[in-house]
């Protein structure tokens, strides 16, 4: 570890920030079939990203996050509860906390109160205060599964795989004698199976994972979760037709779930074997082109197969199938500004701010377009744009990241520091905005660092999604480094042979595109 600080306003030594930008999130990074953050079905996190890369607007701070595997929704309010929730997100913690304190009181079938707390700075990103929270949790109600799941949860979206499967073996031990409400039981069991199975997973042993997703169906044959990861599994253990109609029963009992080609073509790209890939997303377009996740998944992996202009025709037909469709509108502005269409993107992002004048991935990747102009005033404009999103989530990495850039290529280094450091002290990067922290290190003199941050993004990147992709390859030639091999699923790879670090338990819903936006405010 160098201990070099970068000269100027910048107080952060070059390995801290290298360590951000390596440490990119694999969910930006790809194109996948199933992969959320934490292996436990109905786990509370953060709301997943829209598709287009921009903010989700599901707020993950409501009742039904916070309580309802725990106590029924349908004919009872919880006024306190969501007092408290009013209380966290206003930043009042303690008064959050007395609030959960009175509803424990009044409806005893609830959570302990400090496991409640740790869900919402689990909500909130905040696992440091999430963690002491659950420690607290384990300490005063050690009788309880919950927190050992959330620590568990926690483990693995972090990649501790060892420590992750000793804690749900530790949950496991606890639900089997849990008796205190038959809910919240039955749930935990759920998510035990769901865990252990996304451990052996990671490892790639698919006989004991696939036993433990037969046994989740049997429990929940309505959860599309559980059929989609059986299906995976079934996958790997050479059996595609059984996989398929698991992807099948997927989509009936869940519409927002992929089409079944949709995931089987995924696996296919996963597994290199492009040519099976191709006719099932090709399967998946004929019958069910009109469908908008359907039409994006297709184009995603044209992207990823750099078939571009195929991309274009097929995110020009999703917007004459929907004009208004801000989905559609920011895949037509990616796929044109990878073309190096820059007047066709600019087109269709002003159309997305035409509806939403909030789309913060509309803004993000406007700025970063403009930004590319050499006239000047377009340069002024991306600032303008960069700075309405930095200003809105001061605590995002990517929003921090592309101000930071701009304001580079303004001649603004001081003030570039200031938001590389908020940048870095915001948590893990996407693989394009870790590629524009290369391009600052580059700038600064800081090309070892530069190379080394590259070279670990395009192999942890793999062939998933990647806008800056040829530019990040040229960079790391010209800095004299090696690519990675063509295929290479990545280095951040587990054991599906391309799927992100987190096995997931949720269908395949669709992907991201990662276009240096905030995914959501911290």
């Amino acid at each position: 570890m160098t201990s070099r600080t970068f000269r100027g306003a910048l107080g952060l030594s070059s390995a801290a920030l290298v360590a951000a930008v390596i440490g990119i999130q694999p969910g930006d990074a790809h194109a996948q079939a199933t992969t959320p953050a934490a292996p436990a079905a109905g786990a509370p996190g953060a709301p997943a990203a829209a598709p287009g890369g921009v903010a989700a607007p599901q707020d993950p701070f409501t009742v039904e996050n916070l309580i309802g595997d725990s106590v029924s929704l349908s004919n009872q309010s919880y006024p306190e509860i969501d007092s408290a929730l009013q209380r966290f997100k206003n930043g009042d913690v303690k008064g959050a906390k007395e609030y959960l304190e009175l509803a424990k009181q009044k409806y005893p079938k609830l959570p302990p109160v400090d496991l409640m707390l740790a869900k919402l700075f689990v909500f909130a990103r905040n696992g440091e205060q999430a963690r002491a929270a659950l420690e607290s949790t384990v300490t005063n109600y050690p009788d309880d599964p919950e927190a050992y799941l959330l620590l568990a949860d926690l483990a693995f979206a972090e990649g501790r795989t060892t420590e992750s499967h000793a804690l749900f073996e530790k949950a496991k031990s606890l639900v089997d004698k849990f008796s205190d409400n038959a809910k919240r039981q039955q749930n935990f069991q759920i998510r035990v199976l769901a865990g252990l199975a996304a451990v052996h997973q990671r490892r790639q042993q698919w006989e004991p994972a696939n036993a433990l997703l037969v046994k989740w169906v049997e429990l929940d044959p309505d959860s599309a979760a559980a059929h989609t990861r059986l299906g995976e599994t079934m996958f790997r253990l050479k059996k595609p037709a059984d996989a398929f109609n698991e992807f099948k029963k997927a989509r009936e009992l869940n519409t927002q779930s992929s089409h079944p080609y949709i995931v089987l073509g995924q696996l296919f790209t996963q597994d290199n074997k492009i040519d099976e890939a191709r006719k099932a997303f090709e399967q998946a377009f004929k019958e069910d082109g009109k469908n908008e996740a359907t039409a994006r998944a297709y184009a995603e992996w044209l992207i990823q197969q750099d078939q571009l202009d195929k991309a274009q025709v097929v995110a020009e037909e999703m917007r004459k199938n929907a004009p208004t469709s801000e989905n559609a509108l920011m895949l037509d502005g990616l796929v044109a500004k990878m073309r190096n269409d820059a007047a066709g993107a600019e087109e269709a992002l002003t159309q997305v701010l035409s509806i939403n004048p909030s789309n913060a991935g509309a803004i993000n990747l406007l700025a970063l377009i403009l930004s590319e102009s050499p006239n000047l005033a377009q340069q002024e404009k991306a600032l303008r744009y960069a700075q309405m999103n930095a200003e809105r989530f001061g605590n995002n990495s990517q929003a921090n990241i592309t101000l930071a850039w701009i304001l580079q290529k303004l001649g603004r280094s001081a003030d570039a520091d200031q938001f590389l450091q908020k940048a870095v002290q915001g948590g893990q990067l996407n693989a394009d905005s870790a590629y524009l922290v290369a391009k600052i290190l580059v700038q600064k003199g800081q090309k070892d660092n530069a190379l080394k941050a590259l070279e670990q993004v395009l192999e942890q990147a793999g062939n998933g999604m990647f806008m800056y992709r040829k530019e990040a390859e040229a960079l790391v030639k010209e800095l004299g480094g090696t690519l990675p091999a063509a295929g290479a699923p990545g280095a951040a790879t587990p054991a599906a042979g391309g799927t992100a670090p987190a096995a997931a338990p949720a269908a395949g819903t669709g992907t991201t595109l990662p276009v240096a936006t905030p995914s959501a405010p911290k």
